[in-house]
């Protein structure tokens, strides 16, 4: 049979379940606006052709931010072709450091993926808002 403190502490303990339940909802839905605001700036800053603007102490740029990727269909061609040209350790690594290594590759190419990358990696890009003080 539970004791006082036991039924305290479980009472506590749903207390901050659901407190924490709430406050990740609030996130949600701030992360949702947040998300809608910037698509509206981004929209608003393309149309005006602006690619920055200073307001009350902070400063607004647009910026674009690139994601090679693998073509899905491509994934394996990809994988033989860059241990054949040497980043067979890669494979033992999560994707976000394939997306590094690519884009190495390509600032190490003039701007360009190597000739033997062709047709299997993909760029996706997501343009944002980057926000600091002025």
């Amino acid at each position: 049979m539970p004791n006082n403190e036991m039924i305290a502490l479980g009472a506590k303990l749903r207390e901050q379940r659901n407190r924490k339940s709430e406050l990740e909802e609030q996130l949600r839905l701030i992360k949702k606006a947040i998300e809608e605001t910037e698509a509206a700036l981004i929209e608003a800053m393309t149309t005006e052709e602006c690619d920055g603007f200073k307001h009350d102490g902070t400063m607004f740029t647009l910026v674009t931010n690139a994601y090679p990727g693998a073509i899905p269909e491509e994934k394996e061609a990809l994988y033989a072709v860059m241990k054949q040209q040497g980043f067979e350790h890669l494979f033992t690594i999560n994707t976000k450091t394939l997306s590094a290594t690519l884009k190495e590759l390509k600032n190490n190419n003039d701007g360009e993926f190597p000739e033997w990358l062709d047709g299997l990696v993909k760029v996706f890009e997501k343009p944002s808002i980057q926000v600091r003080k002025a």
